[in-house]
């Protein structure tokens, strides 16, 4: 027979068990509704996208086309893109090809180079410093204007949907994916807001492509800081404390600064382009 202290202990730790396996439960319930709810988002963004190119001239559906690849992780910061294979791959002739570059190159994804063609672009680290700075102050206007016009409709319920789809890739953080949902997560921030000029001025692909640049020198210990960052910056914008929201968000984009800063050259090839 037990002790009746044994025995208490024993129950105790049988109550404990049985709510951090109710705990772990939640939390994959939670991860499965959220990667279905993304997999919804996604078939209804391919849908948009479906009708929408559809309209597009030649040159239109290669833009698209190459910046998708882009953001997919087929083509990375540095990779050359071939003119042969572009008009193979979206069967289209040269000159929707060459005009889609030019055009790509002057929005500043692509480095167009003398005899050598297209190369996705990559920043140099003066160019890396001259971004961040700037996004320092634009990421934290975001944060203020959406933590200013969190309690309005749905917008508290659309960040924390937009939190839980990014936490989903916190082991997973080396991903395409994962950049395409954290590039959703501040699209969030950014709409709630609603300030329009704000969504006209910031860069997007040129985020997308610092972050694709640097994306394996990132340490475990990096994503796990990032990820406490994330979610600092929903959590008070959530409070609904616009100046507070403004600071924690430029702190983290000061801290991914700084943290590049530090990195060896070999982090930043430099891709001369044509004059």
């Amino acid at each position: 027979m037990l002790h009746p202290g044994a025995l208490l202990m024993e129950t105790y730790c049988e109550a404990g068990s049985a709510h951090n396996g109710g705990a772990m439960e939640n939390q994959t319930m939670d991860m499965q509704a959220a990667g279905r709810a993304a997999r919804a988002r996604n078939q209804e963004k391919a849908e948009a996208v479906a009708a929408e190119r559809a309209k597009m001239t030649s040159p239109d559906r290669v833009v698209d086309s190459i910046l998708r690849a882009i953001r997919a992780g087929v083509y990375a910061p540095g990779q050359r893109l071939i003119e042969a294979d572009l008009t193979r791959d979206y069967q289209v002739s040269r000159g929707p090809v060459r005009e889609a570059l030019k055009r790509l190159a002057a929005e500043g994804v692509l480095t167009l180079t003398r005899h050598r063609g297209a190369y996705v672009r990559t920043l140099s680290r003066a160019e890396v410093h001259d971004s961040l700075m700037m996004l320092e102050a634009l990421v934290g206007l975001m944060a203020k204007l959406a933590a200013k016009r969190i309690g309005e409709n749905d917008n508290a319920a659309k960040l924390r949907e937009a939190f839980q789809r990014l936490l989903a890739f916190k082991n997973d953080g080396g991903t395409a994916a994962f950049l395409d949902e954290r590039r959703s997560f501040y699209d969030t921030i950014l709409r709630i807001g609603g300030n329009h000029e704000l969504q006209r001025m910031l860069p997007l692909m040129q985020i997308h492509l610092l972050r694709m640049q640097f994306q394996s020198y990132v340490t475990p210990r990096d994503r796990e800081k990032q990820f406490a960052e994330y979610q600092t910056i929903t959590e008070t914008i959530l409070t609904g404390d616009g100046v507070r929201s403004q600071k924690v968000a430029s702190l983290h984009i000061r801290r991914t600064r700084l943290s590049l800063m530090r990195l060896p050259d070999e982090a930043f090839p430099a891709i001369r382009s044509a004059e």
